[in-house]
């Protein structure tokens, strides 16, 4: 279901932006750009007054929708397929392996071959598909990228659900113990100290 609503997020947002780029509202591209801009420049101060959360980006579907679009946006202003700012679809291609299921990768590599299929033709054509051929090549590396990030996520989550148990045991332990059993329980409570803490370093 998850991975669904980040497709669908990926899917909207190039959805949003071809529908700028190919319409009479490519007039009105900048004008578009800037406000999402101020919008997300007003969000990101209300979340620092709020402080609900301890990071500003929290990779939310409204957030990744955000981002896509406005890096969509800028890159048509300033060229399409030959904009100095392409590079920063390379960055997009990993940070949604981060954020999202990697398959979602895959999505975003459709969305933007889609966006771009009327540009290929329009400036030169071997550099266009060096450009786009050279995103579809990194795809399945930052699947992998991706997937073993979130094995390793999983792996983590294990271990400060388990340590979480054994310090509540723990804790139940040192208050029905026995004077000569308080060292060994203070043991464990650092023994899992450690273990929680080398599961933070790795």
């Amino acid at each position: 279901m998850a991975f669904l609503t980040q497709s669908l997020t990926i899917f909207f947002s190039f959805l949003f932006v071809l529908i700028v780029v190919s319409t009479p509202l490519s007039s009105y591209m900048a004008p578009i750009f800037g406000f999402i801009i101020v919008i997300s420049i007003i969000f990101v101060i209300l979340m620092r007054r709020s402080k609900r959360h301890d990071e500003l980006f929290t990779g939310s579907n409204k957030e990744v929708f955000t981002v896509i679009t406005a890096v969509m946006l800028a890159i048509f202003l300033t060229g399409g397929l030959d904009s100095q700012l392409y590079f920063l679809l390379y960055f997009l291609l990993f940070a949604v392996v981060f954020l999202y299921h990697p398959a979602a990768v895959f999505v975003l590599i459709l969305g933007i071959l889609v966006v771009f299929f009327e540009s290929v033709s329009q400036g030169s054509l071997a550099t266009s598909l060096i450009k786009l051929g050279s995103l579809v090549f990194l795809s399945p590396i930052a699947y992998f990228f991706g997937r073993e990030f979130q094995k390793k996520q999983r792996l983590e989550d294990k271990i400060f659900e388990k340590t979480d148990q054994i310090l509540e045991d723990a804790k139940a332990l040192r208050e029905d113990a026995q004077s000569e059993d308080i060292d060994e329980i203070e043991d464990i409570f650092e023994k899992t100290d450690e273990l929680r803490n080398e599961a933070e370093k790795e």
